[in-house]
């Protein structure tokens, strides 16, 4: 598959989503008003149609975005409908895995990133080692106990990225040319050699 084909193909369906949300949005109460429609059924209709727009919108945009970038030896990413940014220093990404998953809400296979990082910070995308964590990604928690037998004096932390879709291959690919102590699963490899069409 060309992941380059398939990000433009996201990102128009993306652009033409929004674009035909937007027009029934701003379409609807001008047919109400156009053809003097005030009757208290269709106004609650209206209002409940406009809702759930409203909540599709919201919705594709919290599944769809990632922004991301490097600075100073940092990645910032930032994910979903929120603007906060979660910064990582690359010195500090121990490994990184992917693991194939399906999207629950278009039942569409899919992949997330996991990050295991050598600090504990508290931050909204950042979260401590815990034992639930462990159980659910037992591959990464393989590799998370050979790194505590050789640096038990480290704390660890990890972070996962779900959203983005297509765009976590380009957010991959920048991991693995910026995070040079880093070490990858043969998931990720693949996934980078697919996106660079290798």
């Amino acid at each position: 598959m060309n992941i380059n084909k398939a990000l433009k193909k996201q990102i128009n369906s993306y652009k033409r989503f929004m674009l035909i949300m937007g027009f029934i949005f701003l379409i609807l109460p001008f047919i109400l008003i156009f053809f003097k429609i005030l009757d208290v059924f269709f106004v609650a209709y209206l209002i409940a149609i406009e809702l759930l727009i409203i909540i599709a919108i919201i919705a594709k945009i919290n599944m769809e975005r990632l922004k991301f970038s490097y600075s100073n030896g940092r990645l910032y990413i930032s994910s979903g409908i929120t603007k906060e940014v979660t910064i990582i220093p690359c010195d500090k990404v121990e490994f990184v895995h992917v693991q194939d998953v399906v999207r629950k809400y278009d039942k569409e296979k899919d992949f997330i990133i996991i990050i295991l990082l050598s600090f504990n910070i508290r931050s909204r995308g950042i979260h401590k080692i815990n034992e639930k964590f462990l159980i659910e990604y037992p591959f990464v928690a393989y590799k998370y106990n050979k790194l505590k037998v050789l640096n038990p004096e480290n704390n660890y932390s990890f972070t996962i990225i779900s959203k983005g879709r297509f765009f976590k291959y380009k957010l991959l690919d920048l991991i693995y040319s910026k995070c040079v102590n880093a070490s990858f699963s043969e998931e990720t490899i693949d996934k980078i050699i697919e996106y660079r069409n290798l």
